[in-house]
């Protein structure tokens, strides 16, 4: 400290008031510090207080060094400030503690699937705890939240990369029943570990668990006694549709497992609805009582457990990872069913210096981003389709900007960039990019339609195929099959999309649509489950029709009367008509023959 200055006095929660002498606080109320029971309520009065002593609490008169002449004549005026300081104090704690106290406990059971899940899961768990909720991520995928009121427990056995086979060359049979099983026993894994036993042990106001293959966490939720609510990574579709509480059309919209385009045929719409019926029936009366059987024989589900079809038929709210207003073709839906997609999608932020010193070098030819996902393992590409592939990108005056899970790549042109990983949707926001090759994921394409870029798509396995023929349909994609590619083909597609303005223009189109809705995909989902725990499961929002049989829903047996009735009618009508034509005639015949004596 310099001779003749005042020492600096240390206001609470670190405000520093330098200026007045030592034990005088500067007309500052001091205030205990709050205890640390719950960490994300102090933080926020921290943040608060800090922002209203900035603004009300200290004046130029604190800044300055004291003298004898101005120190009595800030007396009166710092007695005023530090009860209005006071006031500012108090309603600032108040509001803080209403908030808090409406602030919910709620738990997310998503550790079973892939990565790009765990985008979608985590993007929700962000936006529940944005609205101030304590909430528990259970995933696969490892923590990266520095939210103090998000909680991620980390599953390291759910882990579903380290099974999948060679997605390029494995067939399409292999590949889901190897993910099917293995989700499986990744969720006997789960429901076993110390960390759901410690979990079953809180409380909590909801829980939200995914619907892919994680019907052994059930028993969780019911042992929690809390409100259901289910998240599906895709779109709904029919063996869901129970789950949802929602009716489903298959005459509208078939499965993406089926890959029909819309509008459907007759044969579309018999295929559809007969693989509905058959795999809903299959998943309800086989696949889930398997896990029930196989959860209870581990001594995972205690007996006093109802069973997992029960439970998973008493969902309160289903979200999904679609864009309810980019659907193709609009299908209705109950308030039971919330539509999240495009929720982990934010503006694009610059690029790294060295990134952006390289995109800014592509000039007006513009750069490509090559991007197969985060669960397609690019090095297991067949060496024949990575060799067209780098012999068109050389002849390219693009620069190309290629994910690659190596270092190095033997043959590599002077324009093609690799690395192991790339800040997607800073990348697709970049102006000078003009095309992104994908392939196909629903996450990727939900990024290109909200930064307004067009695609080239090479479908690897599962929905992939059925996105990229959505988006070739709808004219802002084009798509390519792997055994197909060729030099030709591949060079003709790629110049023939960076050079059609329809293309451009449509996914621009597509891009403001997505981005016009009352509220974010964040603030949608967040109010409804709100609404859920506000309403205690929110009962009254289910639909009857997933209880009706179908024959009633659909009013079969209604129409079956109808055209019993009309046709006995007309039958009957037809009768008496032939009946009285017959008495006619016979009775003019009769009149017409001769008098005989």
């Amino acid at each position: 400290m310099e001779a003749g200055e005042a020492p600096r006095v240390t206001a609470p929660f670190g405000i520093v008031a330098p200026g007045k002498p030592a034990g005088y606080t500067g007309g500052i109320l001091a205030l205990p510090t709050p205890q640390r029971a719950d960490p994300l309520l102090s933080t926020k009065l921290e943040v608060l207080l800090q922002a209203h002593f900035h603004m009300n609490c200290m004046s130029a008169s604190n800044m300055l060094k004291p003298s004898p002449w101005t120190l009595s004549m800030d007396i009166a005026a710092d007695i005023s400030r530090m009860w209005r300081c006071a006031a500012g104090v108090a309603l600032v704690v108040a509001a803080v503690v209403m908030q808090e106290a409406e602030a919910a406990r709620i738990l997310m059971l998503t550790p079973v699937g892939v990565y790009s899940h765990n985008n979608f899961y985590k993007a929700i768990a962000e936006s529940l705890a944005e609205r101030n909720h304590s909430v528990t991520l259970v995933t696969s995928q490892r923590p990266s939240s520095v939210r103090p009121n998000l909680r991620e427990v980390f599953m390291a056995e759910a882990d579903l990369s380290h099974h999948l086979p060679n997605l390029f060359t494995s067939d399409r049979f292999s590949i889901l029943s190897t993910v099917f099983y293995t989700m499986m026993e990744n969720c006997y894994k789960v429901l076993a570990s110390k960390e759901i036993k410690r979990i079953q042990s809180e409380k909590y106001d909801a829980v939200i668990y995914g619907t892919a293959n994680g019907e052994c966490l059930l028993p969780v939720v019911y042992k929690l006694k809390a409100p259901l609510i289910a998240v599906m990574p895709n779109v709904l579709m029919g063996t869901y549709a129970d789950m949802a509480i929602n009716p489903q059309f298959s005459s509208l919209t078939a499965s993406y497992v089926l890959d029909l385009p819309y509008p459907l045929t007759f044969t579309g719409r018999l295929i559809s609805a007969t693989h509905d019926y058959f795999l809903s029936h299959f998943n309800i009366h086989f696949v889930i009582p398997r896990i029930e059987k196989d959860c209870r024989a581990k001594g995972l589900c205690p007996d006093d457990v109802p069973s997992l079809v029960e439970m998973r038929q008493n969902t309160s709210l289903m979200i999904l990872n679609s864009v309810r207003n980019l659907e193709n073709p609009i299908l209705p839906y109950t308030p039971t069913v919330v539509h999240a997609g495009g929720i982990h999608c934010r503006p694009s932020q610059p690029l790294p210096p060295d990134l952006e010193e390289w995109a800014a070098g592509s000039g007006a030819a513009g750069f490509i981003y090559f991007s197969l996902g985060s669960v397609v393992k690019p090095s297991d590409m067949p060496k024949q389709q990575r060799l067209v592939l780098l012999k068109v990108f050389s002849s390219l005056e693009q620069r190309v900007l290629w994910k690659w899970d190596e270092e190095t790549m033997e043959g590599l042109p002077p324009n093609v960039r690799l690395s192991k990983w790339l800040p997607q949707q800073d990348v697709l926001g970049h102006p000078r990019l003009r095309l992104f090759l994908t392939h196909g994921g629903l996450l990727s394409l939900q990024e290109a339609t909200y930064h307004g870029v067009p695609v080239l798509g090479f479908p690897v396995y599962v929905d992939q195929k059925y996105n990229m023929h959505h988006a070739q349909r709808e004219g802002w994609g084009r798509t390519l099959n792997w055994k197909d590619l060729t030099f030709d083909l591949l060079r003709h597609t790629i110049l023939d999309i960076i050079s059609d303005t329809r293309a451009l223009t449509e996914v621009k189109r597509r891009s403001g649509v997505m981005r016009d809705q009352p509220m974010s995909p964040g603030d949608w989902t967040t109010y409804w489950v709100e609404y859920v725990i506000r309403h205690r499961g929110a009962t009254h929002l289910r639909c009857p029709a997933v209880h009706m049989p179908w024959y009633q829903l659909y009013n079969v047996d209604v129409w079956l009367v109808v055209v019993v009735v009309t046709v006995t009618v007309l039958l009957l009508i037809s009768y008496l008509a032939y009946k009285t034509v017959t008495c006619l005639i016979t009775r003019c015949c009769k009149s017409t023959k001769p008098k005989h004596e």
